[in-house]
């Protein structure tokens, strides 16, 4: 009746329950949910989760002062956590919800554990009762989408029924983590984020003093992608610095850290000068090398890209834009369409005309 259904609104909208959007179900008319606090135990651990998967760790407090603490703590050291009750629950609906609308696969789900996906993100979020924390072990090579998508999520529950409660998400300090192994320490990654331009003085991890490489070496899977790569670039922006211009790749590079690739469901590394040049470095091989080793370049074809290229001559000084898009082609015909592409991003004007 109308009771049932302002209570079932109410549950919804609190958390305390989620509905399962099922096609089969809802042509017989029938309303399917999940009510997280009734789930039946399960301790098992997610057996079939890769021996590499990566673990991150969901730290709640009600002492502000806590997120301004040491930048690495004991696994085991209390340190003011604070998990109450009901906050994995209204969490676990909350990540079920946005399975759901990002098609992700049909979950496994019990009271203190959820085997869970976004979209092809894969991850296993466990209740740990006895460290008052969540774990999260990701099955993907791009752990931060998942990271930051239930950072966001914990926000949204803080907010809604825990306005004092803080939320942190804290790694393993060591790079390496079994499926089931504990670890010795944790480090605050907001915290070691903060600290980056001091990172070159070195950062000091219990009895480790690790330089800028060392550190994203091990944390690389958990921080922004900077700095010049090996391994190489999916995709190359080549654009005229600028306002408009200069937001476009901004923005561009913003939602592809969001996406993933591959079988393993990898990052996708971009090559945007602002965050890959570095000091000391000749600026033109910089950028000749990194194009060489991507997979294709974008071009920024626009109106004021064109535009100062105009009454150019064999006087006129180097145009670095210029300079990349004629390596782009040239790559491109060395190495053949299959390896390298060209695609280019044009927006101006409609019916403006370059003058010559």
């Amino acid at each position: 009746g109308q009771h049932t259904r302002v209570l079932l609104q109410l549950m919804h909208r609190f958390g305390l329950s989620v509905p399962l959007f099922d096609a089969s179900e809802a042509r017989g008319g029938k309303e399917v949910f999940v009510v997280p606090s009734l789930l039946e135990d399960d301790s098992r651990p997610g057996s079939d989760l890769p021996a590499d998967c990566l673990s991150f760790f969901l730290v709640f407090t009600i002492d502000p002062r806590l997120t301004d603490r040491d930048l690495m703590v004991a696994y085991r050291e209390d340190m003011g956590r604070f998990m109450p009750m009901g906050l994995f629950s209204r969490l676990l609906g909350k990540a079920v919800a946005w399975s759901q609308a990002t098609q992700g696969k049909s979950p496994v789900l019990s009271k203190h554990r959820a085997d869970i996906s976004f979209g092809k993100q894969r991850f296993v979020m466990e209740e740990l009762v006895g460290t008052r924390c969540i774990r999260v072990r990701v099955a993907v090579d791009n752990p931060k989408i998942v990271m930051s998508r239930l950072e966001m999520l914990a926000g949204q529950v803080i907010r809604e029924c825990m306005p004092k409660l803080s939320c942190f998400v804290m790694v393993p300090s060591t790079k390496a983590l079994g499926v089931d192994e504990e670890p010795q320490h944790l480090v605050n990654l907001a915290k070691l984020v903060a600290r980056k331009p001091t990172w070159s003085e070195g950062v000091l991890l219990g009895d480790e003093c690790l330089d800028e490489g060392q550190i994203q070496g091990r944390f690389d899977a958990w921080l922004p992608s900077m700095g010049l790569r090996e391994e190489g670039y999916d995709v190359f922006f080549s654009y005229r610095q600028g306002k408009v211009d200069s937001n476009i790749v901004e923005m561009l590079c913003d939602s592809l850290t969001w996406q993933s690739v591959g079988a393993r469901q990898r990052r996708v590394e971009v090559f945007w000068d602002r965050i890959r040049l570095e000091t000391g470095k000749m600026f033109d091989e910089s950028f000749m090398e990194a194009m060489c080793k991507s997979c294709g370049v974008a071009p920024i074809v626009s109106f004021e890209a064109l535009e100062r290229m105009r009454g150019i001559t064999e006087e006129s000084g180097i145009d670095n834009v210029l300079l990349e898009w004629i390596l782009a082609l040239e790559v491109l015909e060395s190495v053949g369409s299959e390896r390298f592409f060209i695609l280019p991003i044009m927006f101006g004007r409609i019916g403006t005309r370059i003058e010559a």
